[in-house]
């Protein structure tokens, strides 16, 4: 993995509200015993990766966005790995989503949640 340092200074202050909820060990689980799930996409306007969610909370509890990169931009709330199109820049974005899910959710959250709320949901 990429060094955790560097990839920690990837990520702002203060945090998404979606990391912020994820880390949070009253937040229910997918059947799969997850609290988000990340994706990437360069976009060029902003010059890097952006990660986002794939995975929200809402009214009705957690719930997929119909356009997660969208709606990422629209509220403001991703995360940007700065950098050129490419391998590169896009490999750095995977490696701040698995830190993020075994570092900073993992060690918040316990190393288990004992029964997920949304069975078959995802």
């Amino acid at each position: 993995m990429a060094d955790e340092t560097a990839l920690a200074s990837l990520i702002p202050d203060p945090k998404p509200a979606w990391l912020l909820r994820a880390m949070d060990p009253s937040t229910p689980t997918t059947e799969r015993n997850e609290t988000v799930r990340t994706a990437s996409n360069y976009v060029e306007d902003l010059g890097g990766e952006v990660l986002y969610p794939t995975i929200r909370v809402g009214e009705q509890g957690l719930y997929r966005p119909e356009d997660p990169l969208q709606e990422a931009l629209d509220l403001g709330d991703f995360i940007l790995v700065p950098g050129p199109s490419g391998t590169e820049t896009a490999s750095r974005a995977t490696a701040l989503s698995k830190y993020i899910s075994d570092s900073l959710i993992a060690t918040s959250r316990g190393s288990f949640v004992d029964k997920p709320l949304y069975e078959g949901a995802f």
